[in-house]
């Protein structure tokens, strides 16, 4: 190893370790648990203080001489230097102080933060008491950037906060036995004694309802009176200070390709009248109908009630992942991971969140990767949706894409890694390469075609919409954010352009209001793998290895599509001059 590649190498893991000590949060979803006993601290201090640190990080990296870097860590080097300036672009525009919406904040994410946490020991418990300590300091922060915000003029829309008085009531209405947080402490702990599991019990509950629910109560009071007289009037992070900027930086962050709003609305346009076209051909051989509302309510009419209970919607669907999905996988793909998804319900405290969701596992197994199904809506748990959301929520989708990357061990560790959570703060944010992220998850969608996953023509539907609705969001995040759409001329292009229920597309609407920029990553992302893919088919011809071409996109981690069209290139480049071809 040249003195160049461990020079890179050292900083990368410098950069890293920093990012856990700086995020206590994100180092116990990641599995690293020396930091279980602390929360982020999310003052604004604090940020201004890491963008000095990563000022220094950034003029340390430019000092390094990488003219001997071997191929690969050249690649980390040029992508650890972009992250940097990315995160300084982005922080001109100040996202944390819009630190909560009905979507995430520390209402939901305390409870997620301690389930990531481990309890096998009485250390472990030590460690989370003293992170129950030191959660009201992390509430009043919120609410102290909350009011930073209002004198700044950097305020969320009421889509965005109207609920979350609700939510935080709702949890503090709740018996302290049956929250989330106290979860820990229930069940079996042999390495704990009984005396002292249930020590930590009476200190939990103590520390809940004389601390943490007070806290909670400040903050839910806060909303109410105060913050909810200063919210912005329209929908769009356009109509803030700078706005168009802010959301172009969305759009650069989310997208990591150059693309203004009006070629993001354009190509949104064209996609949903194309695939408007495939819907209609598909609906007229089962004759359910000459437009988007006659069919869809033909397929909800042949398909509602078909699921009594729950139960019987997680158990289709593990048999669809399981049974299914799963042993076709070898078709496309070489070196599965063994590692299988954990398929569980949605958390109760998750009950609006999406129909199905993704959460990545850890390296040492301690947590598997859990796909999330929603099933507390029975009337909406459709059939004809689960496949096209499985394959992308769970294989080959989110889990297969995480799973690679944690195990690409030669990569620095923030390639391996990715910090899927706090929405709210990009453009001001570590990379999430949301196109990459989710448009390999819409990719895994079409996948389900070779991999004759839609047995019917229903469940083909189910994938056409979920790929018109991806589409159709182009052209609303973008209506919305630059061009002056309001929030109900965002909800009737959805509900006129796809196959979904309006009140659906009022809840579709309000994620887009509130996080700019990260729906128009999905259609964007895959156009992507397939424009590549098909180069690469171009390229090679008979040479061209499916197998190989998946093993080489997701085994690279997640990347900017700028990248990860440089990763393609090198694939053609080298199996077109191991096949003697040349270029």
């Amino acid at each position: 190893m040249s003195v160049s590649d461990k020079a890179v190498l050292a900083l990368c893991d410098e950069v890293w370790k920093w990012r856990l000590v700086e995020s206590p949060e994100f180092a116990s979803f990641c599995g690293f648990h020396q930091y279980d006993d602390a929360w982020d601290d999310v003052s604004e201090e604090a940020y201004k203080k890491r963008e000095a640190c990563i000022k220094e990080f950034l003029k340390k990296a430019e000092g390094i001489p990488t003219n001997s870097c071997s191929a690969e860590v050249a690649l980390s080097y040029a992508l650890l230097v972009d992250d940097l300036k990315q995160y300084l672009k982005g922080a001109q525009f100040k996202s944390y102080l819009m630190p909560i919406n009905y979507l995430e904040g520390i209402h939901n994410n305390c409870n997620l933060t301690i389930s990531y946490m481990k309890f096998d020991t009485e250390a472990d418990f030590e460690k989370y008491i003293s992170r129950l300590e030191k959660l009201p300091k992390r509430i009043e922060q919120v609410v102290t950037n909350l009011q930073k915000g209002i004198e700044e003029n950097i305020v969320l829309h009421l889509r965005s906060v109207s609920r979350v008085p609700k939510q935080i009531d709702d949890m503090l209405k709740t018996p302290v036995e049956e929250l989330e947080i106290f979860t820990p402490l229930q069940g079996d702990h042999p390495n704990v004694s009984k005396e002292k599991l249930e020590s930590f019990q009476a200190e939990a509950k103590n520390l809940i309802i004389s601390k943490v629910n007070p806290a909670f109560q400040t903050l839910k009071d806060f909303l109410e009176n105060e913050y909810m007289k200063h919210l912005r009037q329209k929908e769009g992070i356009s109509s803030l200070a700078n706005g168009d900027e802010w959301y172009q930086q969305c759009l650069d962050y989310h997208l990591s390709y150059p693309m203004t709003p009006q070629q993001v609305h354009d190509l949104g346009l064209k996609e949903v009248g194309r695939i408007k076209q495939l819907i209609l051909e598909a609906a007229k051989k089962e004759g359910l109908g000459e437009n988007l509302p006659a069919i869809l309510e033909a397929v909800v009419e042949r398909q509602k009630s078909f699921f009594k209970t729950r139960e019987e919607v997680l158990d289709y669907v593990k048999d669809l992942c399981y049974n299914k999905i799963r042993p076709r996988l070898a078709k496309l793909f070489k070196n599965l991971p063994d590692s299988q998804m954990t398929i569980i319900p949605a958390p109760e405290y998750m009950k609006n969140s999406p129909a199905g969701y993704y959460l990545g596992g850890t390296p040492d197994g301690s947590r598997k990767g859990i796909y999330y199904i929603n099933n507390h809506n029975l009337e909406e748990c459709y059939p004809y949706q689960l496949p096209a959301l499985s394959l992308h929520e769970g294989e080959p989708g989110h889990h297969l894409q995480a799973e690679y990357a944690l195990t690409a061990t030669h990569l620095p560790d923030f390639r391996r890694y990715c910090e899927d959570m706090n929405y709210y703060l990009p453009p001001a944010k570590f990379a999430l390469n949301t196109a990459y992220v989710e448009g390999w998850g819409l990719y895994s969608e079409s996948l389900g075609e070779e991999l004759n996953i839609y047995t019917d023509t229903f469940d083909l539907l189910g994938r056409y919409n979920f790929e018109i609705f991806r589409a159709a969001r182009l052209v609303v995040d973008t209506g919305l954010h630059a061009f002056g759409w309001s929030k109900e001329q965002a909800v009737q292009y959805m509900t006129d352009n796809t196959l979904s229920v309006q009140s659906e597309m009022i809840k579709e609407v309000d994620r887009y209001i509130t996080w700019p920029g990260q729906a128009c990553a999905y259609k964007v992302g895959e156009i992507k793998f397939w424009e590549l893919r098909h180069k690469a088919e171009a390229k090679l011809g008979s040479k061209f290895d499916v197998k190989e071409f998946h093993h080489r996109v997701l085994s690279c981690g997640s990347v900017p599509l700028h990248v990860l069209e440089h990763i393609v290139d090198k694939f053609i480049e080298e199996t077109s001059s191991a096949s003697g071809e040349g270029n």
